[in-house]
């Protein structure tokens, strides 16, 4: 009688053994198909500063550098701006395989002129792009940035809180990695290079 409870007992200690491995089995497969569901990125349909419709098939062969700020931002937008343009200056040759790409967070205000004459002031070479809620709204969603409404300044402009973060995106339009927007331009240009291939 011991014998068969010590076996029923090595049974049942077994199975529960198994449906620990089966469980834990299962929950990982659920975190790796999770992790491939997030994507960083992904297709847009904006316009830029001469109101030409923009999407982002449009850069396939070029690296893209992709920040999102808006015109009326106060430090951070134009500081890392600032930033970017003197780290692809600072790649000489190489950068010139990187676009440069601003996206606005603010569409009601940054009108097609406007994102135009803002992006203008740091380098030719800067796109800005805006377009309707939606299309803003999509792509913000595609780069899993977050915008919330921030406070009403003292000249009576509201700002807006936003992800500081640069993506880089590789010549296929898959993402390759997040660089931090505070960087300075000889550290940004150093992280860039390490993801360039030529």
């Amino acid at each position: 009688m011991a014998h068969k409870a010590k076996l029923t007992a090595g049974l049942a200690l077994v199975a529960i053994l198994i449906v620990a491995v089966g469980l834990h089995a299962l929950m990982a497969a659920r975190e790796r198909q999770t992790a491939a569901a997030t994507t960083i990125g992904g297709a847009f349909t904006l316009v830029d500063s001469t109101k030409h419709v923009v999407t982002d098939r449009d850069f396939r062969g070029r690296y893209m550098l992709v920040y999102f700020g808006y015109t009326y931002c106060p430090d951070i937008c134009p500081t890392t701006l600032t930033t970017v343009t003197q780290a692809l200056a600072d790649l000489g040759k190489r950068g010139s395989a990187i676009q440069p790409i601003f996206i606005t967070v603010d569409p009601k205000r940054d009108k097609p002129n406007q994102i135009g004459r803002y992006t203008a002031a740091f380098s030719p070479r800067l796109i800005g792009l805006t377009g309707s809620q939606a299309q803003i709204s999509a792509a913000e969603a595609a780069y899993h940035v977050i915008v919330k409404p921030g406070p009403i300044s003292a000249d009576g402009l509201r700002s807006i809180d936003h992800s500081a973060v640069l993506y880089l995106m590789g010549p296929d339009g898959a993402f390759i990695a997040p660089l931090p927007a505070n960087s300075t331009a000889a550290t940004l240009a150093a992280d860039i290079a390490r993801y360039l291939t030529a």
